[in-house]
């Protein structure tokens, strides 16, 4: 099916540029490993100093293990930082879901190509990180909900890491 240009947008979200941070990838010594490749996830968020709709997202994707005794082929760790700018007119109640549901997902698919193209020539051949989604069920969010508009820490532009803003 063709999507006609008309029905074709711009995201609210852009980024503005991405990198990785660190990059480990560890292919299994054994000929009996399993092709599961289990996840662990980790997410940060930091508002510009001076300007709200810039933001930064940090995620930390950990992959691969043990399965009833039997290793993942591969093992490892991607960490990747990604720079990205709200538009102006987009609802300021929204930018928490949109920064947190969108910003995670264009840095995940950021990292399933580099584990891609990292394992593609590897002893165990190529292995792609399976899809997740970072929608929270409403219910789920309210309890657990990260204060992004009020409390997330900030940066600075450039390469500057995460730190927390000092709060009274």
């Amino acid at each position: 099916m063709k999507t006609p240009p008309q029905l074709l947008r711009a995201s609210p979200l852009q980024i503005e540029k991405h990198e990785f941070l660190d990059i480990e990838v560890h292919a299994a010594d054994s000929d009996d490993a399993h092709t599961s490749l289990p996840l662990e996830i980790n997410r940060n968020f930091a508002r510009h100093d001076t300007d709200p709709l810039r933001w930064r997202v940090e995620l930390t994707v950990r992959f691969g293990g043990e399965t009833d005794g039997k290793p993942s082929v591969y093992s490892g760790r991607l960490r990747i930082a990604g720079y990205f700018l709200v538009h102006e007119k987009y609802p300021a109640q929204k930018i928490k879901d949109l920064i947190e549901v969108t910003g995670a997902s264009i840095l995940y698919g950021a990292c399933r190509e580099m584990l891609a193209n990292l394992t593609a020539r590897g002893s165990h051949g190529v292995v792609s990180l399976p899809s997740v989604s970072f929608v929270v069920p409403r219910k789920e969010s309210e309890s657990t909900a990260l204060r992004l508009a009020e409390d997330a820490p900030s940066y600075r532009a450039g390469r500057g890491k995460i730190k927390k803003r000092l709060t009274k």
